[in-house]
């Protein structure tokens, strides 16, 4: 099945970072792939906003269960990747993880970080 043939999009589009590889899209070893992907079917143009959380499944499960940054099977790695890939500038990012206020603030402060690392 092509990448995103099923999805829904009017007039803006905001990728699930999470369930992309819960659904079998490889954003962690393909990331560009899975962009180019996304703007063949959809287009980046459309895009106007990511949700972020790591995956407590393996990629391909079509099972939707959020983890903590870095802590599950997408890990920090790809996170880093995710926010500083050039196609994502500028697009705000909305964390979905299981977390309390303490531990959302040091996500975002690790994510901002990232960000800024080259």
């Amino acid at each position: 099945m092509p990448l995103f043939e099923n999805s829904f999009a009017i007039s803006s589009a905001c990728a699930l970072e999470q369930q992309n590889p819960n659904a079998g899209y490889d954003i962690v070893n393909d990331l560009d792939g899975v962009l180019e992907e996304f703007d063949r079917v959809i287009g980046l143009k459309r895009l106007k906003a990511i949700h972020i959380n790591d995956s407590l499944n393996e990629r391909g499960s079509h099972k939707d269960r959020h983890a903590r940054i870095g802590e599950g099977k997408i890990g920090l790695p790809a996170f880093e990747r995710i926010v500083r890939h050039p196609h994502l500038q500028g697009l705000p990012f909305i964390l979905e993880t299981p977390n309390d206020e303490e531990g959302w603030a040091k996500e975002i402060e690790m994510l901002r970080r990232a960000s800024q690392d080259q």
